[in-house]
């Protein structure tokens, strides 16, 4: 029988502290200003958009990549781009008997080239295929 309040006390505490947690999320993205206005903090993803130049598209190249993971391989996006949420691995359009084994190369600005590589992506709408940057290099 102890071992069954102890059981139940924990189970409690365990949904007390889920049930703050939730709800200080919500009053954790705003705060109170002196004057007692509700003031938006700053938005963290979009700061770390800012210095993310460009993600690159990489899958494994072996026998059991499948020919969607093979088109999308050395492509070349911006990081606001439609098309990379769509493409996001793990996909579902994958066949291989592996499942999804791509991920996505996140390149800062602060890496060599990569301000090159930027804006051909902008002068080509924001997506490239690998043979596209190379070309766009060499000129």
């Amino acid at each position: 029988m102890i071992r069954f309040l102890v059981f139940l006390i924990a189970v409690y505490i365990i949904y007390y502290l889920i049930k703050n947690s939730i709800k200080g999320r919500t009053a954790r993205n705003t705060y109170q200003s002196p004057q007692g206005h509700k003031e938006k903090k700053p938005d963290v993803v979009n700061t770390h958009l800012k210095e993310i130049s460009y993600v690159y598209y990489s899958s494994a190249k072996d026998g059991d990549t499948c020919d969607v993971c093979k088109a999308l391989d050395g492509s070349h996006l911006l990081p606001n781009h439609k098309t990379l949420h769509n493409i996001k691995p793990p996909h579902t359009d994958c066949k291989s008997s592996k499942g999804c084994r791509c991920t996505l190369v996140y390149v800062t600005r602060d890496e060599e080239g990569s301000k090159e590589i930027e804006s051909l992506l902008k002068r080509h709408g924001g997506m490239c295929d690998k043979q596209t940057i190379e070309r766009g290099l060499v000129r």
